[in-house]
C-alpha cells in the first residue's frame, strides 16, 4: 500500500448501519474510516444493515467500489429470551441475519480481499465468533473454499462493551427499582467479557477509540496488540463566533433512548440541577438529541427542554450558544462524540472523568472534570458565574481538538495499521516435533508444514526411538521437498530413549528460527496455522508465547463423546487463564533458554509445566484462536485410560493441582455415600436427589459441547450415553495415576506441592 493513489489492496467494511447520512457518532466514525482507506489508495468494499429500497447516497458510492445493504433483522422476545438462557450475549446476537451472512459469504468468496474491517462488537460474530471459528478451523471459510489467501481482519471496537455493561450494573445497583436492570447487566458484562476476549484475539489487528478502552481490552485479551485510533470530528466546520444566550444554559446532547444517556440526564436533572439552581435560579438545561425515551420526556419542566430530533445545523447552533456543555455520563466506555462536539464549538465542559473519557481533556486546563453530583453542580456553577474561566478552558479545548481529534489527525492511524498487515511482516521461525513410532502420521504433518505460506524457515524432527519406518518417512518427505523446491528444509535427529521433553529440547537447539512453533504428530494443521501463530510475534515486542487452539477430529461415536468430554469449546477459553498445548504453541528462543527448557525430568505434563515456567518469569501469553490444529482423540477405552493416567502421574510428580484432585476425590467418595444413602428408604429422597443434581452438574458441560460439535441429532443421541463413560473413565484414570506421581516425588524428598523455578527441578 503506498500514499500515490495507485490501488494495492482491496478491503471489505461490515457496518451495523449504512454510514451516511452521518447523524450519529457510530455512522460518522465508520464514514471517515472508510473513507480514508479509499484515499490511500485501496479499492474499498462496504456491507451493511439498512433499506434495501432507498437509493446509497452519493458520499458511499463516490467511496465504495461494491455495496451491499442487508435489511436489519427483528428480534422477538422469544429469541432474546432463548439467547439468554443458552447463556449467549445478548448484544452478539442483535444482528444475527441468515441473510447477512450468505451475502457476506458470497462476497467473500468473490472478492480476494486483503484485509476486512469489522465495526463493532456487534458485527464481529460474523467471522470471530464461534461458529465462525469453527468453520475456518476446518477449512471451511468461504475464502478457502473459493481458493484465496485468508483475508485479515481488523476488529474496530468502539466501546470496551463489558466494561459498559459492568458500569452501568454498578450504577442501577444503587437504586433499588434499578435492581432487574442490574442484574441484567451483571449478567451480560460476564457473557460479553468472554466473547469480547475471543473476538480480541482471533482478530489479526484490535482498534480502540482510546487509551482506556485499550487498557481494556488487553486486560481481557493480554498480547492482543490494540491500536488507538480514536475518535474524531471535522473541527474547522465548528465555528465558535455564538454569544451564550441569556438566561444561561446547560446544553446536554446524544441519542436519547441510549442507556447511558438516559441515565445521564435523569441523574442531570434530579440530582445534580437542584444544587446549581440553589445558587443559579434562572439556569435552564437543554437535553437535545432524538427519540428521548419516555423516562426523558418525563423531565421536560419550564426550565428543562427536552428538544427531540434536531438537523445538524440546528443542533449546532443550539450547541454553540450555550454558557456549559456538560456530559454526566456515569456508565458506559469508549470516547463520546458530544465531549469533542462541544471542544470544537469552543464550548467549556463540565463532565465526569467517565464522560470526558478519551477526549484528553486534562481537568482544570481544557474543563471541569467531577465524579460526584455535588462536585459535579459546583463546576457548573462557577462556569454559569465565570465566563472568562469558561472562555479560557473552551480555548484550550479547541486547541487540543484541532491537534488531536481532527479527522486529518487521526486516519493516518488506521492507515498505518493496514499497511502493516499488508507487509505482513514475520520473524524467522522454525517448526519442531517430536515422534516416537509415528510412520503413519508424520508425512501428513510434514506435508501440512510444507503448505504453509510464508513457509517457517525449517522444520526439525527428534525421533525418540521409533521400531517402525518414522525416520525413513521423514528422510524421504524431507527429500521430496528438496526436489520440488517447496523452500521448507526438514531434518531428523534419532535420540533412542530421549521423552517427549528431551525430544523437544534438542529440536530448539537445532532450530534455525529465533521463533520456535511446536507441533505433535497425528496433528492436521489449519490452511494458514504457522502465519497465525507466528505474526502475533511481529505485531507486540511485549509477547513471548502464542497459544494456538486445537480440536477434536472424531472418526467414532467414542471419539466423538471423548472430544465433547476433554476438550474445550473456542468460546470456553479465557485468554487470561489459558495455558497451551504444545499440539499448537510459539515461543520465543529466548524466553525457553530462560525458563530452561521442556522439564526432562517429566515425561507427561511437561507442556504445562514448562508454560507455568514462563509465567512466573512475566512472560506475556498471547491466545490465537484461529492457528488450529486437528487431531484424533483416543480411539479406544483402553488408550484413553492410559493417557489420562499419565497425565495424572505427572500432575502428580510436578506438584500440581492438590486441590483439584482432592475435590475429585471428595466428589466420587460423596457420590458413593450418597448412593448408599439413595438405596436406604430410610434418608428419604433427599440422598437421590442431591446425587441425582450432582450427576447432571457433572454431565452439563460435556451435553452442552456435544450438542455443538455432533453434526446430526442422530448423532447426539447415540454418543449422549457414552457420556457418563467417558467421565467415569478418566476420572478413574487421574485418582490412580495422581498418587503415583506424589510417590515419586515423596521418594525423592521432594515437598508435595512445589512452586520453585523449574530449571531448580530439572537435575532431580
Amino acid at each position: 500500500m503506498s500514499g500515490d493513489g495507485a490501488s494495492t489492496g482491496r478491503v471489505l467494511f461490515l457496518m451495523p448501519q449504512m454510514p451516511w447520512p452521518a447523524t450519529q457518532g457510530t455512522a460518522l466514525r465508520n464514514f471517515h474510516l472508510m473513507k480514508a482507506i479509499a484515499d490511500a489508495g485501496l479499492v474499498v468494499d462496504l456491507i451493511a444493515f439498512g433499506d434495501p429500497l432507498l437509493s446509497v447516497a452519493t458520499e458511499i458510492a463516490a467511496v465504495c467500489s461494491r455495496i451491499e445493504v442487508v435489511p436489519v433483522p427483528i428480534r422477538s422476545l422469544g429469541s432474546r429470551l432463548r439467547t439468554f438462557v443458552a447463556g449467549e450475549p445478548d448484544l452478539a446476537c442483535r444482528l444475527a441475519s441468515p441473510e447477512f451472512s450468505a451475502r457476506l459469504d458470497g462476497m467473500l468468496r468473490a472478492g480476494k480481499y486483503d484485509i476486512v474491517q469489522i465495526e463493532g462488537f456487534e458485527m464481529a460474530g460474523y467471522l470471530l465468533g464461534p461458529g465462525a471459528l469453527r468453520r475456518e478451523a476446518w477449512d471451511r471459510a468461504p475464502w478457502t473454499l473459493a481458493g484465496h489467501r485468508a483475508p485479515r481482519i481488523v476488529l474496530d471496537d468502539h466501546n470496551a462493551e463489558y466494561q459498559l455493561q459492568a458500569s452501568a450494573s454498578r450504577v442501577d445497583s444503587k437504586r433499588p427499582g434499578r435492581w432487574p436492570r442490574a442484574l441484567y447487566s451483571w449478567v451480560q458484562a460476564s457473557r460479553i467479557r468472554r466473547r469480547e476476549a475471543l473476538y480480541a484475539s482471533a482478530a489479526d489487528a484490535c482498534i480502540a477509540v482510546s487509551g482506556e478502552d485499550a487498557g481494556l481490552l488487553r486486560e481481557i485479551a493480554p498480547g492482543v496488540a490494540v491500536d488507538v485510533v480514536a475518535n474524531g470530528i471535522d473541527v474547522p466546520s465548528y465555528r465558535t463566533s455564538a454569544s451564550p444566550t441569556f438566561p444561561p444554559s446547560i446544553f446536554f446532547a446524544g441519542k436519547l433512548d441510549y442507556r447511558p444517556n438516559v441515565d445521564a440526564c435523569e441523574w442531570l436533572v434530579r440530582s445534580v440541577l437542584p444544587i446549581v439552581r440553589a445558587s443559579v435560579p434562572d439556569v435552564r438545561v437543554v437535553l437535545a438529541g432524538r427519540d428521548p425515551s419516555p423516562s426523558v420526556q418525563a423531565l421536560a419542566a419550564a426550565d428543562v427542554e427536552v428538544t427531540g430530533y434536531l438537523a445538524d445545523a440546528e443542533m449546532r447552533a443550539r450547541l454553540a450558544g450555550a454558557t456549559v456543555a456538560v456530559v454526566p455520563i456515569r456508565m458506559g466506555s469508549g470516547t463520546r462524540f458530544k465531549v469533542l462536539e462541544a471542544m470544537a464549538a469552543g464550548v467549556p465542559v463540565v463532565a465526569t472523568p467517565l464522560g470526558a473519557a478519551g477526549s484528553g481533556i486534562v481537568d482544570g486546563v481544557h474543563g471541569l472534570l467531577s465524579e460526584a453530583a455535588s462536585d459535579l453542580a459546583s463546576s457548573l456553577v462557577r462556569l454559569l458565574r465565570d465566563a472568562s474561566l469558561g472562555q479560557a478552558l473552551a480555548t484550550r479545548a479547541r486547541w487540543l481538538a484541532e491537534a488531536r481529534h481532527d479527522w486529518s489527525a487521526i486516519t493516518p492511524r488506521l492507515v498505518a495499521v493496514h499497511r502493516q498487515l499488508l507487509d505482513g511482516l514475520m520473524p524467522p521461525a522454525s517448526v519442531i516435533a517430536t515422534v516416537r513410532n509415528e510412520a503413519r502420521t508424520i508425512g501428513a504433518v510434514i506435508s501440512g508444514v510444507a503448505r504453509q505460506q510464508p513457509s517457517p524457515a525449517d522444520m526439525v524432527v527428534v525421533d525418540g526411538g521409533s521400531n517402525d519406518d518414522t525416520v525413513h518417512v521423514v528422510r524421504e518427505c524431507a527429500s521430496l521437498l528438496d526436489v520440488v523446491s517447496t523452500g521448507l528444509h526438514v531434518s531428523v535427529r534419532s535420540e533412542p530413549g530421549a521423552n517427549i521433553s528431551r525430544g523437544r529440547n534438542l529440536a530448539v537447539d537445532c532450530a534455525k528460527g529465533g521463533v520456535i512453533a511446536a507441533v505433535d504428530a497425528g496433528t492436521v494443521l489449519a490452511s494458514d496455522w504457522f502465519s497465525r501463530l507466528v505474526a502475533p510475534f511481529s505485531g507486540d515486542a511485549r509477547v513471548g508465547v502464542v497459544g494456538g487452539f486445537f480440536v477434536g477430529a472424531p472418526e467414532t461415536d467414542w471419539e466423538l463423546a471423548l472430544s465433547a468430554t476433554t476438550l474445550p469449546l473456542v468460546e470456553d477459553i479465557d485468554p487470561v487463564r489459558f495455558l497451551p498445548s504444545s499440539r499448537s504453541v510459539a515461543f520465543r528462543r529466548t524466553d525457553f533458554v530462560r525458563a530452561g527448557g521442556y522439564p526432562e525430568w517429566l515425561d507427561y505434563g511437561e507442556d504445562l509445566v514448562f508454560d507455568l515456567a514462563l509465567r512466573r518469569l512475566g512472560v506475556v501469553f498471547r491466545f490465537q484462536p484461529r492457528a488450529v490444529v486437528r487431531f484424533r482423540p483416543r480411539p479406544t477405552v483402553r488408550a484413553f485410560f492410559l493417557q489420562y493416567y499419565r497425565y495424572a502421574r505427572g500432575d502428580g510428580k510436578a506438584g500440581l493441582f492438590a486441590r483439584r484432585h482432592a475435590i475429585r476425590y471428595g466428589a466420587y467418595i460423596g457420590g458413593m455415600v450418597l448412593a448408599v444413602g439413595a438405596f436406604d428408604r430410610r434418608g428419604g429422597i433427599l440422598p437421590g436427589t442431591l446425587l441425582v443434581a450432582g450427576a447432571i452438574g457433572y454431565l452439563r458441560r460435556p451435553v452442552s459441547r456435544l450438542a455443538v460439535t455432533a453434526s446430526s441429532a442422530g448423532d447426539f443421541m447415540r454418543c449422549a450415553p457414552l457420556l457418563p463413560l467417558v467421565r467415569l473413565v478418566g476420572d478413574v484414570a487421574k485418582m490412580a495415576g495422581y498418587p503415583v506421581g506424589l510417590w515419586w516425588r515423596y521418594s525423592r524428598g521432594l515437598p508435595t506441592h512445589d512452586r520453585r523455578p523449574m530449571t531448580a527441578w530439572t537435575t532431580e
